[in-house]
């Protein structure tokens, strides 16, 4: 006679188990990823509505003879054309956002506004408001986004630096880091800061050339 075989039943394994620590801590991941995104979904608005108060006070600021400021249709093309990408090739990673038509109470023309952003801050982005006046002059230089050295990259916002952007023609420029430029095309770097000099210079340059393209 053939003896029956025998089969030993394995008991199943029993699932291994989560320390309630961790199940805390994901359960606290999970809580916060949902509250913030769902902050950053009230204040996005809320942001972006603050960032063009701030682009329109620096485009009256850098214009202060225009009542009102329009887009040009060409130029609004060209910039949506580049689709985000550097302009030009002689301005090192300096971008167009914006190019606006400034007109008095009458609708005249009184310049333009360009605003621009160069990535070759020392700390970071720079974005600039360059206005040009319907002559041909650069009426002023303003910035909405300037996060650099403090005591030093800082002091681009102050008027000894900004003031050399107004009053000259707007004709490409070159930094001048030794001091004391006599030539109209030529600008003064901030001492110690001439990485944060030469941004602004290539973010202004870039502006210049996109108005003597569309506007001039």
């Amino acid at each position: 006679m053939r003896a029956m075989g025998y089969t030993k039943k394995t008991a199943p394994k029993k699932p291994f188990p989560i320390p309630m620590p961790a199940m805390v801590l994901l359960g606290v991941a999970v809580v916060a990823g949902i509250l913030l995104s769902g902050v950053y979904t009230m204040t996005k608005d809320t942001i972006e509505e603050q960032k063009a108060l701030a682009n329109a006070a620096s485009y009256k600021e850098v214009l202060p003879t225009a009542e009102t400021f329009a887009f040009d249709d060409t130029a609004k093309g060209a910039i949506e054309a580049l689709e985000g990408g550097v302009y030009g090739t002689g301005f090192g990673k300096a971008y167009i956002n914006d190019a606006l038509v400034g007109m008095d109470a009458s609708g005249n023309v009184t310049g333009y506004v360009i605003s621009a952003t160069t990535a070759e801050g020392f700390d970071g982005d720079i974005t600039i408001s360059l206005g040009i006046n319907a002559d041909g002059t650069l009426s002023g230089l303003a910035f909405t986004e300037l996060n650099e050295t403090a005591g030093m990259g800082m002091r681009a916002d102050e008027p000894e630096f900004k003031g050399q952007f107004s009053g000259i023609p707007a004709q490409q420029l070159s930094l001048n880091k030794a001091g004391d430029s006599t030539a109209d095309n030529e600008i003064d770097s901030i001492s110690g800061a001439s990485v944060t000099s030469g941004a602004v210079i290539n973010a202004v340059n870039a502006a210049i050339d996109f108005y003597a393209t569309y506007f001039q």
